[in-house]
């Protein structure tokens, strides 16, 4: 059973063990719901009883026994107060049952963010992030489902059997055992009859995820959409997809009315026989006609719940099956996880140590590194650079314990970053990414989440250090304003600083930039520039960069080639040899980049 590594809390993978781990600290509330559900039942039953007896009563009646009318009148009394405790049961048992699918549903989706949020980037990178949130919602949504319809319905429907089959034996056993047999030979035919329609619901569901997949895609792609002036092939391609789905959703939707049809016949003959036994019964004087008339009404209740039993059952197991997918997409082993006991990272000079490190991402033959190694001393400045797919990012990604490595060992300051946790092993390294990782918040929030705890004079100075305070404070909401999804109401240049910020009030002691100012403008470029020289002050820097330019002050250039380090020296003495990889990529740079080889 996987487990969530920040507590040590056990995530069942399986939908009925899941739906116990989140309603366990509610159990009760479980249970007092059982219990209501069957006194609802138990009292729907006694009613057909109380009728009995009143008719039977009230057809021996004389006028001149008063004491037998008292006993009629208190049958009769008892009738609106049985109805008052099922009525009253259910709305009680509803009320219990909203409190505990909120609680579970609630538990359940902090349980399924917290494992999934320790899955690998590698995890995440295979997968559409709009999918796994999906399917987190679905998972969550079934526990309310699975647990309203197993007891409002499956629970339900086992309680009033039991309830009816008592009450008919009371009045004649052999009706009441053809009864109970009659129920177990229509329940699993019921079952047969409507099984075909999980695989239509199955398709319309389908369908119906592919075109919300499709018009969220779509939404997501407007620019490019207006840009090239694709609306109407998107309309068109929208009214295709909602075909697709209307005739799936009109298949599924009919064969349910035409299995209602058949079985609503079906279970009307055998209520039908075996109210016509009863009747028999009466002719003969075997039951009186109160029974007769208890007998009738069961049977008439119990025709609703059984001519849809099969509808319950199946829309159980899809909700069980779409559960079931939904968990075994997230509830799956991590692939990167923090030994036991894995202690904190401690930093003190911010050295990092690559030791015949060997890697390559998963199901891929192809080394990325083999045997690599180097050191950075702490402070050191260290620029990274080579072609695409040389391994400057995957060093990255390696040195943030992203993806694990297949032989050799990565310290820093002399810890192997496998023994120690992962959050600690984060919580000292900044990144400045390329494309600006921002949330649709206000600045304010974006910025402090490098420090959460940070003052405002704190986050109004790293914004002035990173060159961001001016533009901020013209905006209508200033350091209030929303910065959209990704931080699209802001310009690459306004996100990149917005970045340098957080990095800024972090202040942790090794820095990785990866192209920072790759996609700026040279305006923009400047004052980007200003600010990661003022970011660097004190720190182990990684900076990755096509535009040799911004690396001619780091203390070492790192030239990686086919995975292995090329070359390694200054700018300038990187430059004295002639025939270098370095110097190959300074005399065929265009605009300040390397070129692709």
């Amino acid at each position: 059973m996987p487990k969530s590594q920040d507590r040590g809390v056990e995530i069942p993978s399986t939908p009925f063990a899941f739906i116990w781990y989140a309603i366990k600290p509610y159990k009760k509330w479980f249970f007092w719901s059982l219990f209501l559900v069957l006194l609802s039942d138990v009292s729907a039953g006694l009613q057909s009883y109380v009728l009995k007896m009143i008719v039977d009563r009230a057809n021996s009646y004389t006028f001149d026994n008063i004491g037998y009318t008292s006993s009629i009148f208190l049958w009769v009394l008892a009738y609106p107060f049985l109805i008052l405790g099922s009525v009253g049961a259910i709305r009680g048992g509803g009320f219990i049952l909203n409190f505990l699918t909120i609680k579970s549903r609630i538990r359940a989706t902090k349980s399924l963010f917290e494992y999934l949020s320790l899955h690998s980037l590698s995890y995440f990178n295979d997968r559409f992030s709009g999918a796994l949130s999906e399917k987190a919602n679905t998972v969550s949504q079934n526990i309310s489902r699975l647990i309203s319809s197993a007891i409002w319905n499956i629970f339900s429907f086992v309680a009033s059997l039991v309830v009816t089959f008592v009450i008919m034996y009371s009045a004649n056993k052999q009706l009441a055992y053809t009864f109970l047999a009659g129920i177990v030979i229509l329940t699993p035919f019921n079952l047969l009859l409507t099984r075909r329609q999980v695989g239509l619901s199955d398709k319309a569901v389908e369908l119906g995820a592919k075109l919300r997949g499709y018009i969220i895609d779509t939404i997501t792609n407007i620019a490019a959409v207006q840009q090239y002036a694709r609306r109407f092939l998107e309309i068109s391609r929208l009214d295709k997809a909602m075909e697709e789905w209307r005739v799936a959703v009109l298949r599924s939707n009919n064969f349910r009315e035409w299995v209602l049809v058949i079985n609503n016949v079906i279970v009307a003959v055998f209520v039908g026989g075996i109210i016509l036994w009863a009747f028999s019964l009466w002719s003969k004087e075997l039951i009186t006609i109160g029974a007769l008339v208890m007998i009738i009404s069961l049977s008439h209740k119990f025709m609703k719940d059984l001519s849809h039993i099969g509808q319950r059952i199946n829309e159980l197991m899809e909700f069980y099956g779409e559960m079931k997918n939904g968990l075994n997409e997230i509830v799956r082993p991590h692939d990167i996880i923090d030994k036991p006991n894995a202690q904190r990272l401690i930093v003190d000079e911010g050295r990092a140590t690559f030791e015949n490190v060997t890697f390559a991402y998963y199901k891929d033959p192809r080394l990325v590194f083999k045997d690599l190694s180097f050191e950075v001393k702490g402070g050191e400045k260290v620029g990274v650079v080579g072609t695409s797919g040389a391994g400057k990012t995957t060093l990255v990604k390696l040195l943030l314990r992203q993806h694990d490595i297949l032989g050799g060992s990565i310290r820093i300051d002399g810890q192997d970053i496998r023994e120690v946790t992962q959050e600690s092993l984060r919580e000292n390294i900044s990144i400045v990414p390329q494309e600006p990782m921002l949330f649709h918040r206000t600045i304010r929030e974006n910025i402090m989440y490098g420090k959460l705890d940070a003052t405002e004079e704190e986050m109004i100075e790293v914004a002035k250090k990173a060159q961001a305070h001016d533009f901020i404070e013209q905006l209508p909401q200033k350091y209030d304003s929303m910065v959209g999804e990704r931080g699209v109401k802001l310009s690459v240049g306004q996100r990149q600083r917005i970045a340098i910020a957080r990095a800024f009030l972090k202040n942790a002691p090794i820095l990785i930039l990866d192209e920072a100012t790759s996609a700026l403008d040279s305006e923009s470029e400047v004052a980007v520039q200003k600010a990661l020289q003022a970011l660097m002050e004190g720190k182990t820097v990684f900076a990755i960069a096509h535009r040799l330019s911004t690396l001619r002050e780091m203390d070492r250039i790192l030239v990686f080639k086919d995975g292995q380090i090329a070359e390694d020296g200054t700018h300038r003495t990187l430059l004295k040899n002639k025939e270098g990889v370095y110097s190959s990529f300074w005399n065929h740079q265009a605009g300040g980049f390397i070129k692709d080889e």
